[in-house]
């Protein structure tokens, strides 16, 4: 039957999950899932015997410069490469707010500022930065990104998702390896499939793997798809 794994991705107040059940070659959508957010447990809730979790969101933080899998990933998505946004070292996201995170940046990443976009992203970075502290969470999260799962999926960089045809492009990938219903209107749950199908190619080993450095507190900084 295969492992049963979880894909998420960031939704509107809280998670998008697909609840998956096979291989990276076959399997079957077991739920499609909401979960409130931004702390993760109500995530991990969804399936108690998950052996992976595969997030979008990024897993290790950097102390004082960008993580080198990032760039790795924007290289990888070539004209596409604005999907992914570079991860600011922890005090910048931990920052009290934005004038702040924004002087911290400029510190750190000598004279490089800091996005609003990137800013209102810290909620569930940091949310599942602090659930790592736990064992069960360390053990099972795995950090992915759908952009770069469609691609390995397809062999091909998608078009965006918010057009038509970014939409139809990524319902055909997943209807040629996920069996079940199609998933809620908008992108997030496509997105969370994807995460879970990287998900499995980790549990089994074949995952492909952008950097993978440590950091300060031990996190591999690295995306698997």
């Amino acid at each position: 039957m295969g492992s049963v794994v979880l894909g998420v991705d960031g939704a509107r107040g809280g998670w998008a999950v697909a609840v998956v059940e096979g291989t990276s070659h076959s399997a079957r959508l077991l739920a499609w899932r909401s979960a409130p957010g931004p702390g993760v447990e109500a995530v991990l809730a969804t399936a108690p015997g998950a052996l992976a979790v595969g997030f979008d969101v990024p897993i290790g933080l950097p102390r004082d410069d960008w993580r080198p899998a990032d760039r790795l990933a924007k290289r990888a998505l070539g004209r596409a490469h604005a999907r992914v946004f570079l991860v600011p070292p922890r005090a910048v996201l931990r920052a009290p707010d934005y004038t702040a995170a924004r002087q911290v940046s400029r510190e750190l990443l000598r004279g490089k500022g800091l996005s609003a976009q990137t800013w209102g992203l810290r909620g569930p970075v940091l949310a599942l930065d602090e659930a790592l502290t736990q064992d069960r969470v360390r053990r099972l999260a795995v950090e992915t990104h759908p952009e770069l799962s469609f691609a390995a999926m397809t062999g091909a960089v998608l078009p965006p998702k918010k057009t038509p045809a970014g939409r139809e492009a990524r319902v055909a990938a997943l209807a040629g390896w996920l069996d079940g219903p199609p998933a809620p209107a908008g992108d997030d749950h496509l997105d969370a499939a994807a995460c879970a199908w990287s998900a499995l190619r980790f549990v089994e080993g074949v995952a492909a793997v952008l950097g993978g450095e440590p950091d300060e507190r031990g996190l591999p900084q690295r995306i698997v798809t």
